[in-house]
């Protein structure tokens, strides 16, 4: 479907595209995107009431090519903003777990519970991530074959925000309770991502937006978390509360801004969408999903050398959000550096706020140098940071020396996953997003627990800390030399650029089919609009690319 604006006139279906929006009309012709045709065919049964319209104000990102507002950009800033609070508060409920199991054991290198203290929480993420790693194949069945990915989405969140929750009652009496709910918390926030992920290339094809959207999004929920980090320092230190004072006060703030942006964005802004596929005959959810799985790795591997090098870097690379980092530096500040809750929320404030020039400079670089290049330098930054606080900070007298790293370290790590995301977004052919980000989750997911692994074994053999801290560094040196085999980026951009008008013909022709698609079942608004904008799609498409698209259905 294209539209033609020449300022005076816009198309009847993008004046519904938000409830409220600013148009500056395109001075080209362009095709809507996936989240554009949903928003558009909306009946916005389910719409929020004009007093909290105000809400979702703050999170709205333009277009930088329509200067339009689109309603799931808007609800992925809210997303965004939801799990980064929750996920700082990670760090605090797991350094007060850390001290209370101290305090059980009688000491940090005593055992509870059969395991040595100072492992718990690495411990626990190996176990999220193992399991998260062995599972995400028939989440990925039920993204794709079914038409419940929002309500996928929807309930991932409520069951994050009832962990974080409950949380709260940590204590010297129920900490291991806490741990428990912990490892709960770290799968079904890495079931979320896939999620959201599924969502993300529907935004737009035009790698330029992309960058810019997952830009903001990134430089949204860093400042979110910088502010929430604020609040915590500036009460901690006020009032001097003490450690489990201070996580319950960060959990229980980041529990309640959860409640609302998760709550608003998947219940008012996400949209349904049509299942991709159906269940073949003879198999089930379960086994349809390791199947797809299978296939589409052939599919990758056989003929896409730029996404296959990229998703085989991303066994190295520690993935946004889903833990590794955070337990291996809360056990080092916790435990080796001797730093408070306090403190380590200080650090944590450092590196929040040097997130955000890191987001912008991922823009910037992606328009100057291409995604993936963007995506090198940040891990070079990265290795290099971490590298260089694990050999000069020896002990707590080294303290001041980690405020230093953990600015630079927050720099590489803003920079390095929008660059990320841009990256494998314009890396995959359209129309094969759900599977192929299924698979990407699930490369970023199956050896995201080595780390953990590898600074648990240490830690039991005696090793010191240090060192396995500077071993995450290797992981991503790894992951560097990785993306060097996936050959120019141009190239392999090209190379599928054509599928985005395959995959809006196929889309299109899918949401009239079901009902699923829409809020109430009225598909009206599309069916006159994108019936015939692609009828020829399939004919232009290279013989090749067909074969690609008949494989992997």
């Amino acid at each position: 479907m294209t539209t033609s604006t020449n300022g005076t006139d816009p198309p009847k279906d993008m004046s519904v595209l938000t409830a409220s929006q600013s148009l500056s009309p395109p001075t080209v012709q362009r095709t809507l995107s996936i989240s554009e045709q949903a928003s558009a065919a909306s009946s916005r049964r389910i719409a929020p009431p004009s007093f909290l319209r105000w809400l979702e104000y703050p999170f709205r990102i333009k277009n930088p090519n329509t200067q339009a507002y689109l309603e799931e950009a808007t609800a992925q800033a809210m997303d965004y903003c939801g799990r980064g609070p929750i996920n700082q508060a990670g760090s605090f409920v797991g350094s007060a777990i850390l001290k209370l199991a101290a305090i059980e054991a009688g000491g940090i290198n005593n055992t509870v519970h059969g395991m040595k203290v100072s492992s718990l929480l690495t411990l626990g993420n190996l176990i999220a991530g193992v399991t998260a790693g062995a599972t995400m194949p028939f989440v990925g069945a039920l993204v794709d074959h079914t038409d419940h990915r929002k309500a996928m989405g929807a309930l991932s969140a409520f069951v994050i925000v009832s962990a974080s929750g409950c949380q709260l009652m940590l204590s010297p009496d129920t900490w291991f309770v806490v741990y428990i709910l912990g490892i709960i918390l770290v799968y079904f926030f890495i079931m979320h991502q896939v999620c959201v992920m599924a969502y993300l290339p529907d935004l737009t094809h035009d790698t330029t937006e992309m960058a810019h959207y997952t830009a903001m999004f990134m430089t949204r929920q860093y400042f979110v978390q910088g502010m929430y980090s604020t609040i915590i320092v500036a009460v901690t230190f006020s009032i001097k509360l003490t450690d489990i004072q201070t996580a319950k006060l960060g959990n229980g703030l980041a529990f309640s801004w959860g409640v609302i942006c998760f709550g608003y964005g998947w219940l008012f802004l996400f949209r349904k969408r049509p299942k991709l596929r159906d269940v073949p005959d003879g198999q089930n959810l379960v086994t349809t999903g390791f199947r797809q799985l299978w296939t589409t790795t052939k599919v990758v591997f056989t003929h896409y050398r730029a996404l296959k090098w990229f998703m085989i870097a991303l066994l190295f690379s520690p993935e946004a959000g889903a833990g590794t980092i955070l337990a291996i530096a809360v056990t080092f500040l916790t435990l080796f550096v001797k730093m408070s809750v306090s403190e380590i929320t200080l650090v944590s404030l450092t590196m929040l706020f040097s997130n955000i020039p890191g987001a912008l400079l991922s823009r910037y670089m992606c328009k100057k140098i291409n995604p993936l290049n963007s995506f090198r330098c940040a891990e070079i930054l990265f290795a290099l940071s971490n590298g260089l606080l694990a050999l000069t900070v020896t002990g707590p007298e080294k303290k001041k020396l980690v405020f230093v790293f953990a600015s630079m370290v927050g720099v590489a790590f803003g920079w390095m996953f929008p660059s990320q995301r841009t990256t494998v977004v314009a890396l995959v052919p359209k129309g094969q997003e759900t599977e192929i980000m299924g698979l990407v989750s699930f490369f970023g997911q199956i050896l995201g627990w080595l780390p953990s692994f590898f600074f648990t074994v240490m830690n039991e053999n005696g090793v010191n800390m240090r060192w396995g801290v500077g071993m995450v560094s290797a992981f991503l040196l790894a992951s560097f030399l990785c993306t060097l085999m996936c050959g120019d980026f141009e190239a392999a951009t090209a190379k599928v650029a054509h599928t985005s008008d395959v995959y809006l013909e196929q889309f299109a022709r899918r949401s009239r089919k079901q009902d699923s698609f829409l809020d109430n079942g009225s598909s009206s608004v599309l069916k006159d609009s994108t019936a015939s904008a692609h009828e020829s799609c399939q004919n232009d498409a290279p013989q090749d690319d067909q074969d690609v698209q008949e494989e992997i259905a």
